[in-house]
């Protein structure tokens, strides 16, 4: 379907869940001690999907009555978490694609499904968003797109877990800025050490993590390709529609795919960093920005040059693979400091 803004209404005309038969719901969810809504009316559904990526890939749809258009709320974020929880198994994750960041159905759903690769995003080095203590920033050559990370450690903080995701992504749909979620079981993040570590002995805790893909806006239908990077794409789960593409697809050919239709300009996802932060920390909108620009009004003409030609000397290809901080050593094999896409065959 073609979507021309994030918050586009809610259009009955269109196909929407509302016009599901009873035999595609599989189950209803409620909470008992603490209802997911103040209306008892409310009727949120776990339903199958007509297009799925792979076995059990079904769909979350909240307050289905309601219907919301496919802007993230409270309530489905909410219910992404509390499903996490529920689910203990590694392999299960919870997407969600906006409008103009590849969903198809302008009425509020997320994808549930259980995939049997690990997201090497799990084992990268994070940064954390300038002074905001639970917010992390990821970006290329470190990985194949940027992104904001935020992890559940420990239940005291679950309301704030979900309070710091719902401000990301209502900031982005406030900008008109497409967006795509990936919820999974990770690792303890890290901001220091090297730039990937596998956990391969499964020693460390996992931990419900949020990886929110700000990307470019896709206005009108889905470009024809051989695969549309979307949430499980962008985590680096990549899915095959074609035989062709599964036995000729290289990482360097997906990186650029994702370049052209993903990759926010670096400028945009540090004007958003700067926003964000004075988000997280209170501060009016902008302050951050313009601590940024007196920074350098105090250089010289010399040193901004020398800086930009430093930027200049990362416009080389974005694969993690290719371009990582630490040389190869000795110590270390090549499959561990490469990138591992998963290409998986859709039937």
């Amino acid at each position: 379907m073609r979507f021309r803004n994030i918050k586009e209404p809610f259009n009955s005309i269109r196909f929407n869940f509302t016009k599901l038969h009873d035999n595609e719901v599989m189950m209803y969810l409620k909470c008992e001690d603490n209802p997911i809504t103040t209306d008892p009316l409310d009727r949120h559904l776990i339903a199958v999907n007509a297009s799925p990526l792979e076995r059990d890939h079904c769909l979350i749809i909240p307050a289905v009555n309601k219907c919301h258009p496919q802007v993230l709320n409270p309530v489905a974020i909410r219910l992404a978490v509390d499903i996490m929880l529920l689910v203990t198994d590694s392999d299960f994750h919870i997407l969600f694609n906006s409008l103009l960041g590849q969903a198809s159905v302008n009425h509020l759903h997320l994808h549930a499904l259980y995939w049997p690769y690990d997201s090497d995003l799990i084992n990268r080095c994070f940064e954390h968003l300038a002074d905001v203590p639970d917010v992390y920033v990821i970006q290329p050559p470190m990985w194949l797109t940027s992104a904001f990370a935020f992890q559940l450690t420990k239940m005291e903080d679950y309301e704030k877990f979900k309070s710091n995701i719902f401000k990301c992504v209502n900031f982005l749909t406030d900008q008109n800025q497409a967006h795509n979620l990936f919820f999974t079981r990770a690792q303890p993040i890290r901001t220091d050490g090297p730039d990937r570590v596998e956990d391969r002995r499964r020693q460390l805790p996992l931990y419900v993590t949020c990886y929110v893909f700000p990307r470019q806006n896709i206005v009108g239908a889905k470009p024809p390709s051989n695969f549309n990077p979307a949430a499980n794409e962008l985590a680096g789960c990549l899915t095959s529609y074609t035989y062709r593409f599964f036995e000729s697809a290289a990482e360097q050919a997906v990186v650029r795919i994702i370049e052209e239709e993903a990759l926010l300009p670096t400028n945009v996802f540090q004007n958003l960093c700067c926003d964000l932060s004075d988000l997280y920390s209170n501060r009016p909108l902008g302050t951050s920005r313009e601590s940024k620009t007196s920074l350098l009004d105090g250089l010289s003409s010399p040193e901004i040059d020398e800086l930009r030609d430093t930027f200049e000397s990362f416009n080389q290809p974005r694969s993690p693979s290719v371009r990582l901080k630490n040389p190869l050593n000795h110590t270390q094999s090549v499959d561990e400091q490469v990138v591992r896409f998963e290409i998986h065959s859709a039937d």
